[in-house]
């Protein structure tokens, strides 16, 4: 589907559906999108911008929703297109949204929606499947074929148990394979919001980072290479999000009741029960930055003395920032995740993000 975005740019918006255990709905949905990069990356000039997003609680890919994740994806699409035609020559000139559906909606009534948080959850992590890694790095690869394109990776709530899931083991292996002499990141910038990601999976993603003593850089089409402080991955958390702040751990420390855990964690650092029945954003020790609204201005800084000091980061966001869990069009949201976008050099066709890691500390 083409759409014009009100401006210069245009946007496509491609779909692609799983059903609950992670298999494909129809496979022709992703060998469709596949054709539409593939044509779009030929056509373009500067380069174009892929943005698969996997949606999560209470929403699926139900085309006549009036509401909900699908109606306000297309919206988002609108708003880069016009963003990017505002932009400067070396912005991209053309967008795709790639909505990645499952049934994270099972009920459209009320009380009957609460009940499905546990179940839906569980189908997540069956969503997180061999499939839906094979989607999400044959459009990355499909997107860098050309070399000034650019992929942006976004999932919402239990769409962040997906992403992130997917994602996190595929880049460990990249590092310890290629990490040394350093590898493009496929995707310029992964974002997770309000994910119901078990803080335990981040914990290990981080420490890898930490002891593989990994860095970001941005190389330059003219050669420079300019190390920065940027995250290859982002998740943010409001502080008042009551779905992962407390429904989770209270459904987790249920389901783990009987569970033995080792207790030789280090001074200072959360029990491995605590890592296994909270949702990552809810563990301070893991949390990089605060971000905060202050004299009306967005305020982002790092923990000072943080545990994590990667560049996956954990960002503790206020109510302005993220009001509750289903907060994603918050203005001061996309104010923070395109300031975010714009240190990973998203728009910049000429610059790419890599990473490389170093043993040595």
């Amino acid at each position: 589907m083409s759409l014009d975005g009100g401006g210069d740019i245009a946007y496509d918006l491609a779909i692609i559906e799983f059903d609950d255990q992670g298999t494909f709905w129809k496979l022709d949905q992703l060998e469709d999108t596949l054709d539409l990069i593939e044509r779009r990356n030929a056509e373009t000039e500067r380069g174009i911008l892929v943005l698969p997003f996997v949606h999560g609680w209470k929403n699926n890919a139900d085309p006549n929703q009036k509401e909900g994740d699908l109606v306000d994806f297309r919206e988002e699409l609108a708003a880069i297109a016009d963003l990017l035609a505002s932009g400067d020559k070396d912005s991209p000139d053309r967008v795709i949204g790639v909505y990645l559906g499952w049934r994270g909606a099972t009920s459209r009534i009320p009380l009957q929606q609460q009940t499905t948080f546990f179940d839906r959850r569980r189908t997540a992590e069956r969503v997180a499947s061999l499939n839906m890694r094979e989607t999400l790095f044959r459009i990355l690869i499909a997107t860098n074929a050309n070399s000034s394109s650019k992929a942006f990776v976004v999932g919402h709530s239990m769409g962040g148990i997906v992403v992130g899931r997917t994602l996190q083991p595929d880049i460990t292996t990249l590092l310890l394979s290629e990490g040394r002499n350093g590898i493009r990141l496929t995707s310029a910038l992964t974002v997770l919001i309000n994910p119901a990601l078990d803080a335990l999976a981040s914990h290990q993603f981080i420490d890898f980072l930490k002891r593989s003593n990994a860095r970001v850089e941005v190389r330059h089409a003219d050669g420079r290479v300019e190390p920065v402080d940027q995250p290859i991955m982002v998740s943010i958390q409001t502080e008042v999000d009551t779905a992962t702040g407390r429904a989770y751990p209270a459904g987790r420390i249920f389901a783990t009741l009987f569970n033995n855990f080792r207790g030789d964690h280090a001074k200072g650092a959360p029990s491995r029960r605590t890592l296994v029945t909270r949702a990552e954003g809810h563990v301070p020790y893991l949390v990089s930055h605060d971000a905060w609204i202050e004299d009306g201005e967005l305020r982002l800084e790092r923990v000072p003395g943080a545990w994590n000091d990667t560049p996956y980061w954990v960002i503790r966001v206020t109510k302005d920032i993220s009001k509750d869990h289903g907060d994603t069009r918050n203005p001061r949201l996309g104010e923070l995740v395109d300031r975010i976008a714009r240190g990973n050099r998203l728009y910049d066709t000429d610059a790419e993000l890599w990473m490389r890691v170093s043993r040595e500390k």
